[in-house]
């Protein structure tokens, strides 16, 4: 090759744009169930497009599960897996990324990341109801970082949109369908099959555990809205005072119920700002106009509101259950390279949080009958509206949180089983009181 040739190809060869090497992210996972398989083989599907996109090459150096000889029908080097907590800890890793759910094992592995410095991610909403305000003081103290967008909405980046109005606007009211389990199984009652056939195919379809009573109960969106009011409101999980009304055996009733006036069911987690700065929370089933978005929000699909006075409320909705949208959260924040954001947190609180002093209507449906129930419930100081259209074993009635709580309670102490749901739905009479 003549001197002329090598020196033209060496000129181009400095013209050619430089590639930036890719920079490796270490990232240690805690748990390879649903959710960390969905992950692990998200990362596996993606490395060409996030190696493209981002510059950066991921590269899992620990898992974290029970059992190491357990086929996962993941493509994974034996070596990376282990059972011992102690030994994932002590990972050098940048990231660690949990995945196991639950409280103490999670929080061990949380506060050992964020003293070292890294970056602590996790879909977990009990930890951070539970712990939120301790891991994000420990990051902060630590120059460690602390996401949790997954946690909340699966692939509905609620938390995403609320930590970015901070500083702009504290939200009216946060309202929003948080639990995909539930969603389906109402979803599926609406289409005529019962409540156990309904939870029988969300199991098959892997959009609910074996035992799914925190979903269905109320337990987990109470979780998700703690945080949101935490992000929101800079309170703290355990200064809210929640009411909870949970899905029973006896949804059905509602469900047939809300079709007669042209409603759907939906179990509804809401934070509310009063004129004095007081906060309420709840998590009910409401029932909603059909053609409301609420309504047609159906199946798995999260949707979350934000009221900010503006002419329409800021929307963020997607599917909220199963291993592959929570995994895509996950990723999400993993693929976030801002600076470490400071959480509202507690100890300067401007909002209060109160028991809700408002009447609202309600619709209680009983068995075996509503005649069996009437005296428990007026005792509870329930309002019954009189002249209420309503299927047989059911009633409307008028009053505040608190007392249809206490009626469901002496319901239950007379062994009737019941459902209630708030009825947001427009009414012909007053609920004045």
């Amino acid at each position: 090759m003549s001197a002329a040739v090598l020196e033209r190809l060496h000129d181009e060869a400095l013209l050619q744009p430089s590639v930036p090497p890719l920079r490796t992210i270490r990232v240690g996972l805690a748990g390879c169930g649903v959710v960390g398989g969905a992950l692990v083989r998200l990362l596996d599907d993606c490395a060409d497009t996030i190696a493209a996109r981002h510059g950066v090459k991921i590269e899992l150096s620990r898992i974290l599960v029970r059992d190491v000889r357990r086929d996962r029908g993941l493509q994974l080097p034996a070596t990376i897996l282990t059972s011992d907590r102690a030994s994932f800890i002590a990972e050098d890793v940048d990231v660690v990324v949990e995945a196991i759910g639950g409280i103490d094992a999670a929080g061990e592995i949380a506060r050992a990341a964020l003293r070292g410095g890294r970056k602590f991610i996790t879909a977990n909403k009990e930890l951070i109801a539970s712990e939120g305000n301790e891991l994000a003081a420990l990051a902060r103290d630590a120059a460690g970082s602390l996401d949790f967008g997954a946690s909340v909405g699966g692939s509905a980046p609620v938390i995403s949109l609320l930590r970015d109005l901070l500083g702009v606007a504290s939200p009216r009211s946060v309202r929003g369908i948080l639990n995909g389990t539930s969603n389906y199984v109402l979803t599926q009652i609406e289409r005529g099959l019962s409540y156990g056939d309904a939870l029988a195919g969300a199991r098959q379809r892997g959009l609910a555990e074996a035992d799914s009573s925190r979903d269905l109960d109320g337990r987990d969106s109470a979780a998700k809205l703690s945080i949101i009011a935490w992000i929101s409101y800079g309170i703290a999980p355990s200064a809210l005072r929640m009411s909870r009304i949970g899905l029973t055996s006896t949804a059905d009733a509602l469900v047939r119920y809300a079709a007669t006036l042209g409603g759907r069911v939906r179990l509804l987690a809401e934070s509310v700002v009063l004129p004095r700065r007081e906060i309420i929370t709840s998590v009910e089933p409401v029932i909603v106009r059909a053609s409301s978005s609420f309504g047609r929000t159906e199946h798995e699909d999260n949707r979350v509101e934000v009221d900010l006075g503006w002419a329409a409320p800021l929307t963020v909705s997607g599917p909220g259950a199963g291993g592959p949208p929570t995994a895509t959260a996950l990723l999400g924040d993993l693929l976030n390279s801002a600076l470490p954001r400071n959480e509202r947190g507690s100890g300067a609180e401007a909002f209060t949080p109160v028991d809700d002093p408002r009447v609202h209507r309600w619709l209680l449906a009983t068995r075996p009958s509503a005649a069996d129930s009437r005296f428990a419930i007026e005792e509870s100081c329930v309002r019954i509206v009189e002249g209420a259209n309503t299927p047989e074993g059911s009633i409307v009635a008028e009053a505040r949180r608190a007392e249809i709580l206490e009626a469901i309670r002496r319901l239950e102490v007379r062994g009737l089983d019941s459902a209630v749901a708030r009825l947001d739905l427009p009414s012909s009479g007053r609920c004045d009181r």
